[in-house]
């Protein structure tokens, strides 16, 4: 949530002004890969999140605005704005701002606190956003063919086969991104989860091992109490040897996402090596 397009506080208020609100001043973000992201501030000094959409289209919008409308009950942002305000063919939005802090730290609280978050997520019904799944074996095949080092493509092949007749229904909504940087905390309190910009209508054990592989590790030393206290509190039928695949999965799938970027701001090398110790030890 870095910031890509430059805008002066007037510019921000023109663009919000159908919301009725006007900010004060204005606080660009520094962390981030994807859109433009400010905190501004009003005169009653509370403060919003206003987004400049970098990649997504008018129909990725309308969609998250869609779920988070339908999921507002849930620690989520609320969408303040009444329309879609286009900026040099961008989509903009005004977001409610979630107190608290990204963690520095994780400890077995906050994985709980988040496993709860996610049952509650999974358990939602009558939702399906029409927003393509990109967590599909198809979409990680078409990853796994992108790959310009054939070293690395005949490595990533012989992980691939380790997981190549994984079983992923799409049964439930998913946020699909569920990393440390889209989650805040007052203290150990979950104030809220953002980002859904990818999020769609997927397999709900694959959204799981996403938040598994992102949480429970601290460098690269596996916390099995924090995997047993996420399975506790968002499925105590599940069973670890279910869930092991789509952990492999999910490291597999993150590994190539990083692999094929242009211009990786993280190491796939980091999700590779977490595949490796999750194979061995569980």
């Amino acid at each position: 949530m870095g910031v890509f397009t430059k805008l002066t506080l007037e510019e921000i208020n023109e663009l919000i002004k159908d919301t009725n609100i006007v900010f004060i001043s204005l606080q660009e973000t520094q962390n981030g890969v994807t859109d433009s992201t400010y905190i501004g501030t009003s005169q009653d000094s509370n403060r919003y999140i206003f987004k400049v959409l970098e990649n997504s289209t008018l129909k990725d919008i309308k969609n998250e605005i869609y779920i988070l409308n339908t999921i507002k009950e849930l620690k989520v942002p609320k969408v303040l704005s009444k329309k879609i305000v286009i900026y040099q063919n961008k989509p903009t939005i005004l977001f409610s701002f979630i107190e608290g802090k990204i963690p520095k730290q994780i400890n077995i609280k906050k994985v709980e606190e988040l496993a709860k978050f996610m049952a509650k997520l999974h358990n939602i019904k009558n939702i399906k956003p029409k927003n393509e799944n990109i967590y599909t074996l198809n979409f990680m095949k078409k990853m796994l063919e992108k790959v310009d080092d054939e070293n690395l493509k005949q490595l990533l092949q012989t992980k691939f086969d380790v997981i190549k007749d994984i079983n992923l229904p799409n049964n439930s909504l998913i946020h699909g991104d569920l990393f440390p940087d889209n989650a805040k905390f007052l203290d150990d309190s979950l104030s809220g989860v953002y980002d859904f910009a990818q999020s769609c209508y997927g397999n709900n054990y694959f959204d799981f091992a996403v938040f598994i592989v992102s949480w429970c590790f601290d460098e690269y030393n596996f916390e099995t109490s924090f995997l047993q206290k996420a399975i506790k509190n968002y499925d105590k039928n599940l069973d670890i040897k279910i869930i092991k695949p789509y952990l492999l999965y999910a490291c597999l799938y993150y590994t190539l996402q990083r692999a094929n970027r242009k211009n990786p701001k993280k190491d796939y090398n980091e999700f590779l090596k977490k595949f490796d110790i999750l194979k061995e030890l569980l």
